[in-house]
């Protein structure tokens, strides 16, 4: 068995030897463990099952087993999930067979496969039969595959119908201009001819294969059948139609895509049923991309404005999730500015909730592109509104702060990024109050969102503003009850540290540093310790050793009740230190003072934490001072390979192999 070495290390409250263990076991004892468990041993015989039969199909010529004959008894198998891997096969299997022999043998098997077997199966044949082109001889064969895929485009079930029209498509990319005329066109024009709706839904997806191939005099004929298409009694055909109209508008000419296609947008658009209109803004994202400010405000911008009072929420959820995006793809010629008014409606008006959340999770992007006067008039009397204190004793109030917890949280997190386009005086007049406000909230996760968002604001304020303006209320907060409220304090010290200076971070935030090395909770010791190379990269070597490294030394030498975790603490220091450190430091500070010493300690999780503090500090010395490394670090490995402990042992073996 092997103990763990990470987690469990670090909890406060771990006793000296973890409880949790790593199996390692024999193959016999494996086989006992899994033969306690009935679906561990049938999903090993599956497993087996399936390697065995793949052996055989990539080793068909050389042990004389025919991979179609195969394939044919592995579908007739009565478990689905070898039936289901048989069909992922056949691409392989067409490989083996030869393009002669898979067109005449494999492909009307699989055809005849249609009416026969589960949707599960047609899923496989349908998603790998778009990758049988070169087993068949290339795109000048990709024919063949039609009356296969054109069986399963007819097919009820709907994630088979999609995988054969994106089959289809795969297969209409390899095959020459010509062929998809004689051959392709003729397939849609059944399909959406097709008595029967699946198969009128299948064919909206294929239009755009056919159009670019197609001579000038016949488009006319092919875009009145999507047409058609579009105005199809079935709801369903529609949102097919609406869902691959982006596809077809990127091949047709700009002209068409003014006269048909924005017309055929604002039809489905205001479709009666919301399944079909709801499609309209995910399509409007992907056709402003071609467009420039000028026809996309005169093509989307009616619509785009219409979706505010849609109701549909999705509908709305989806404009305010893409708002920064469509209302930039539409300025100058609509100015951002004009936006903000329907922007803060959704954002704190909309009846929806989710569209409250989505409109608030794209603040500081809206925000950043517009100018600070803006949002200081318009924003942040909003966002003030929306955060402020929850009157317990007014229910409605109550109530309201409750349904916008997700925008608070939004807010608390972005408000800080505002103060790159206020700038530093509107940041202390506008927006410090609300910072403040926030980490004065009764709600832990709002205080954790502000203080973990905070270097846009101390970026702005530069040092002392930082120091009079903010630092007094975050350091009230360091000694918070709340650990995750600490957390996120210590989270961002090296934030505070690259704006302070030196000289003022020793003076108001080193003491938090080195108090979390020693907290209580696991992961403020960890985040603790993950700042050390940041702190190194701002302040340097002779810093570090000064400032930081005697903290480090004392903690390995800490004793008393569960000091051990203190002491485990400077050892992970140590494996952190060793890749960024310079070589004399680690060999003659962190090596000799801290790693060798504990090396022998009597608790066995602080000599695993030993031995794997030196297995790293040996990848940094073994370029530079191999010689310390053999004389000074293995002979003490070596002598931990017989530690009593066998997890101490195994370890220490490890870092020995490096």
């Amino acid at each position: 068995s092997r103990r763990c070495s990470s987690s469990c290390l670090q909890l406060p409250c771990a006793p000296a030897r973890c409880s949790q263990r790593v199996f390692r076991c024999t193959s016999s004892e494996s086989a006992l463990l899994v033969s306690d468990s009935a679906s561990l041993n049938q999903r090993s015989a599956l497993s087996s099952s399936r390697s065995a039969v793949a052996s055989c199909f990539l080793s068909t010529s050389m042990a004389g087993v025919d991979a179609f004959a195969l394939l044919q008894e592995e579908l007739k198998s009565d478990d689905i999930v070898d039936q289901v891997a048989a069909a992922k096969r056949i691409n392989t299997i067409a490989l083996g067979m030869g393009p002669d022999r898979a067109k005449s043998q494999l492909l009307p098997f699989l055809r005849s496969c249609v009416e026969e077997y589960t949707d599960e199966i047609l899923l496989a044949i349908a998603e790998a039969a778009g990758g049988m082109v070169q087993a068949l001889g290339g795109g000048d064969h990709g024919h063949t595959l039609i009356p296969l895929l054109e069986a399963l485009c007819e097919k009820e079930e709907t994630i088979v119908r999609a995988k054969a029209v994106e089959s289809l498509v795969q297969v209409g990319k390899a095959m020459p201009a010509q062929q998809i005329q004689n051959e392709f066109v003729p397939l849609v024009k059944r399909l959406a001819a097709g008595d029967f709706f699946p198969s009128r839904i299948s064919a909206a997806g294929l239009f755009a294969t056919i159009y670019p191939s197609t001579p000038g005099n016949m488009r006319p004929t092919i875009r009145k059948q999507y047409e058609s298409l579009s105005k199809d009694e079935m709801p369903m055909v529609r949102s097919a139609v609406f869902v691959h109209l982006p596809a077809l508008a990127a091949v047709v000419e700009k002209e068409i895509f003014v006269s048909e296609i924005t017309p055929m947008f604002n039809e489905l658009s205001a479709d009666l049923q919301e399944s079909v209109r709801e499609i309209a803004v995910d399509n409007m994202v992907k056709m402003v991309h071609g467009l420039g400010h000028d026809e996309a405000a005169r093509f989307f911008g009616a619509f785009f404005d219409n979706v505010q009072t849609e109701k549909c929420s999705s509908m709305r959820v989806k404009k305010a999730k893409h708002f920064v995006e469509l209302a930039a793809a539409m300025h100058p010629t609509r100015p951002l500015r004009d936006q903000v008014g329907p922007f803060l409606a959704l954002l704190s008006a909309d009846q929806d909730v989710e569209v409250r959340n989505a409109a608030a999770a794209n603040i500081a992007l809206f925000c950043a592109k517009l100018d600070g006067q803006t949002v200081v008039g318009s924003v942040l009397p909003v966002l003030r509104d929306l955060s402020g204190p929850v009157d317990e004793s007014n229910a409605a109030n109550a109530n309201y702060y409750m349904a916008n917890q997700q925008v608070r949280e939004c807010i608390a997190e972005q408000a800080c990024s505002l103060a790159t386009v206020l700038g530093r005086e509107a940041a202390v007049k506008e927006l410090l109050p609300l910072v403040k406000l926030f980490l004065a909230d009764e709600a832990i996760e709002i205080k954790r969102k502000v203080l973990r968002s905070v270097g846009p604001l101390v970026e702005t304020l530069g040092g002392d503003g930082t120091d009079a303006q903010l630092l007094p209320e975050v350091l009230a907060m360091a000694e918070d009850q709340q650990w995750r409220v600490r957390h996120s304090i210590v989270e961002t010290v090296p934030v505070y540290a690259k704006h302070l200076g030196m000289e003022l971070f020793n003076a108001r935030l080193k003491d938090i540093q080195d108090r979390a090395l020693s907290d209580s909770v696991a992961q403020i010791r960890q985040q603790a310790i993950a700042n050390l190379s940041e702190l190194y990269a701002k302040f340097g070597e002779r810093w570090m050793r000064e400032q930081l490294l005697p903290g480090v030394l004392e903690a390995s030498k800490s004793t008393g009740a569960a000091s051990y975790l203190k002491r485990i603490t400077a050892l992970q220091a140590v494996g952190h230190l060793a890749g960024v450190m310079p070589g004399s430091v680690v060999a003659n500070e962190l090596v000799a003072q801290i790693a060798l010493p504990l090396s022998r300690d009597r608790v066995a999780n602080v000599r695993i934490a030993a031995a794997e503090a030196l297995k790293k500090c040996i990848a940094c010395l073994a370029s530079e001072n191999q010689s310390f490394v053999k004389e000074s670090i293995h002979p003490v490995l070596s002598d931990l390979t017989q530690d009593a402990d066998s997890d101490v042992k195994f370890f220490a073996q490890q870092a020995l192999a490096t």
